[in-house]
Parts: C-alpha cells; sequence; structure tokens
C-alpha cells in the first residue's frame, strides 16, 4: 500500500508533510501484510492524534475487530489467507459491525476490482497512488458519520431501557391494579353475605307481623311495616344484585342452556314486575308475535336478566307512563327464524347520549351525583350483559332525553 506517488502494488507507504488533521480519540485499525506501510501509517495516525491498531492479515483484522471495536477499517485488497474483500464482506455482513467504516487501500486501478470492493459494502475506495490529505479528509468524514450512527443507537438503547422500565412499571400497577380487584371483590362478597345474613330474619318476620303471627296490630303499625317491608325488599335486592354479579365476575355461575319457549321467562318477569308496574300507574303493555322459534337459555338467569330490565324501565318512567315489551321472530330470506328479538320500550326520563357507551359497566351511573333521585349501585345492566354474553345474545340500547329508552336484545334461535 502507497500514499503519495506511484507505487506498486503492496510498496511501501511515502509521506511527504503532515496534513492539518485535528486530534481525535477514535481508533483506527490498519491492514496490511507489508510492514513498512503499516509503520509508515501508524507514524502518521498518532502524529495526528488517533489512536492505532495494527494487524498483518486478513485473520489479524477479524480478530482485532471482535476483541476491541475500532472506529476505522484502513484495509489493504491483495493478502494472504484472507483477502481484504473477504475480511470487509464478513464484516459488513455481521451486524455488530456493520457500520464500522471501512476504507480500502490498493493499487488496483481497474473498474472491476473497484466494483468488487463497492459490491463487498467498503464505506470509500482509494487506490495507489493516492493523495494523503484525501484520504485522512475521508477518515474525518467516516469519524463524523458513525459519531452520529453511535449516538443514535446510544439514543436508541436509552429510549428501549426507558421503554422496558415503563413497561415493567406499567405491568407492576396491572397486578396490583388486579391485586386490589380481586380483593375488592373478595371483600363486597364477604360484606354482602354478611350483610344477608342479618337480613333474612328480618324479611322473614315482617309477613308474620303483617299477618298478626305475633296478635294484632293497628292500621298506623302495619303502614309502618309495610314500609319497613318495601325498603327491606330493596335492601335484599341490592344485595342480591351485588352477590350475583360477585358470582359472575369469579366465573361461579355458570348458565345451563336448554332448550326453551322465550315466552315463558318474559311472562314470569313480566307477572313479577306488575305489580311495581302498577303503584306509579304505569301500563305495562306486551307485543309477543305467534310461533316463535325456541331458544337455549337458562332460565333463572334469563328471568333475573329481564326482570332487571323491566325494573329499569318502571323505575327510571314516571307516574303514568308506559313499559311496552314485544316479541318477534327475526328471518334471514328462506332459511326461517335465525333469532328471536325481544325489545322493551319505556317513556321515560332517557339517558344521556355520553352515558350509553358506559351504561354496561359495573358500578357505572349515568347520574352519579349525591343527590339522584334513583338508587342502585350501577350492577344491573353489568349482570345483564354478563348474562346475555354467556347466551351468545346481542344487546343494544337506544335512548333520547326526556323521551325514553328501548333495550332490544336478540337471542340464538334454536336449531
Amino acid at each position: 500500500m502507497s500514499a503519495h506517488g506511484n507505487a506498486p502494488a503492496g510498496g511501501p507507504v511515502t509521506v511527504d508533510r503532515q496534513p492539518d488533521v485535528p486530534p481525535a480519540a477514535a481508533t483506527i485499525l490498519v491492514v496490511d501484510d507489508q510492514p513498512q506501510n503499516r509503520e509508515l501509517l501508524e507514524a502518521y495516525l498518532v502524529a495526528a492524534g488517533y489512536k492505532v491498531q495494527l494487524a498483518t492479515n486478513g485473520r489479524e483484522a477479524l480478530q482485532a475487530v471482535a476483541q476491541s471495536r475500532p472506529d476505522v477499517v484502513l484495509l489493504d485488497i491483495l493478502m494472504p489467507e484472507i483477502d481484504g474483500y473477504e475480511v470487509c464482506r464478513r464484516l459488513k455482513a455481521d451486524p455488530e459491525t456493520a457500520f464500522i467504516p471501512v476504507v480500502i487501500l490498493t493499487a488496483l486501478q481497474d473498474v472491476e476490482h473497484r466494483l468488487k470492493g463497492i459490491d463487498t459494502g467498503a464505506d470509500e475506495f482509494l487506490t495507489k497512488p493516492f493523495n494523503h490529505v484525501e484520504l485522512f479528509t475521508r477518515v474525518r468524514s467516516l469519524l463524523r458519520t458513525k459519531a452520529l450512527h453511535d449516538e443514535i443507537v446510544a439514543t436508541n438503547r436509552l429510549l428501549e431501557e426507558r421503554v422496558a422500565e415503563r413497561t415493567a412499571a406499567l405491568e407492576r400497577a396491572l397486578r396490583d391494579l388486579r391485586e386490589t380487584d380481586r380483593v375488592k371483590t373478595e371483600f363486597l362478597a364477604n360484606i354482602s353475605h354478611e350483610l344477608l345474613t342479618p337480613l333474612t330474619p328480618v324479611k322473614g318476620y315482617i309477613p308474620a307481623l303483617l299477618q298478626q303471627v305475633f296478635g294484632p296490630i293497628t292500621a298506623e303499625q302495619r303502614q309502618t311495616l309495610e314500609i319497613i317491608s318495601t325498603s327491606v325488599d330493596r335492601l335484599h335486592g341490592l344485595i342480591e344484585n351485588l352477590l350475583t354479579f360477585m358470582r359472575w365476575e369469579a366465573g361461579h355461575v355458570p348458565v345451563r342452556l336448554e332448550t326453551m319457549a322465550l315466552e315463558a321467562v318474559v311472562g314470569l318477569a313480566v307477572e313479577i314486575t306488575r305489580q311495581d308496574a302498577g303503584e306509579k300507574q304505569i301500563a305495562l303493555e306486551t307485543e309477543i308475535a305467534p310461533n316463535l322459534p325456541p331458544i337455549r337459555g337458562d332460565l333463572t338467569a334469563l328471568t333475573s336478566a329481564l326482570r332487571q330490565v323491566l325494573d329499569n324501565a318502571v323505575k327510571f318512567t314516571p307516574d303514568g307512563g308506559k313499559v311496552t315489551l314485544g316479541m318477534r321472530a327475526v328471518t334471514a330470506d328462506s332459511e326461517g327464524p335465525v333469532s328471536v328479538e325481544l325489545t322493551i320500550s319505556d317513556t321515560g326520563v332517557g339517558i344521556p347520549a355520553d352515558a350509553l357507551p358506559r351504561i354496561f359497566d359495573k358500578f357505572y351511573q349515568a347520574d352519579a351525583s349525591a343527590t339522584r333521585r334513583h338508587g342502585g349501585t350501577g350492577l344491573g345492566l353489568a349482570i345483564v350483559k354478563r348474562i346475555l354474553d354467556a347466551h351468545g345474545a346481542q344487546i343494544a340500547v337506544h335512548s333520547r332525553l326526556g323521551q325514553g329508552t328501548q333495550i332490544q336484545m336478540e337471542f340464538p334461535a334454536s336449531r
């Protein structure tokens, strides 16, 4: 390898003066099988402020790069064992060393060798005789490019570390949240059970008192007991809802699907709700189409779900309003009925548009203020959604403030 002058391939490097190269902390690996070339380039690079590593052949060059990553490689081509082309190809094929700049220096000047050098991935290709000022200008340029690359790599590594830390923190927070939710679920289940236990005798004694089993009561006492009975029933319903939801959350309420007529479930739920509707003078009407196909369902779970929807409709409908329950078969061309659609409509207060996407969330209430008119735990529709999901049924809610709400449920027909 030679510099400045017409030297033969593999001949000595001659240097006539030192170019104005600013000192740098970079390490340059010089690879050449000619000792005079290595020595002269080492002297020049050290004088310019660079650190220098030396290799006498391709094998030593690859070992040197593996042990300590240089910042630039000055690589001769014609060397024994492994030539410069193969060294460059291996360096560029390895992701760990692919971005180390390689400058090929050779006396071979034909286009074929130049193209071969470029094809191996060399960053610069300087032929002998070369101008040493040009060489170090190229080296400085490559060092700047590598410094930018190293900065990007370091920044990416820092970002990856921060992302990993943030991911780990989020995973810990998620585990803590799940644990908190589990503890909360257990607490609610336990407290609900503890509330239900002392409530059971209260609920049992009130009817006995109203029937005067323990002696006669006055009209005023009867009125008071009836108020207490209503409140106890309401409290019992809230606790039952809470226990039911906790069981569903824990997966302890499997539904047993059997072929059944949905009309039977509707009839049972309507009869249970009719008394509450009558107390508010709300008309409870049914519009059931004939010859509806059967569905696959759990009688107890579906009755509970329909009662919840009907209770909500009655509760949020002003006195003198109307609740309508309709059922019809949904068909698809000539395939026959594919589902049964059940619609419950009321003339109640309606639901705000921004609340509709969340009405099936647990503990959510459209009116969450402390002064809200209607009580409840916000679990009713959450339970309904879980029961319908277990039946493969769909539910949709349409509502307008001041005009009422319509809830549509669609159950797959049993085939």
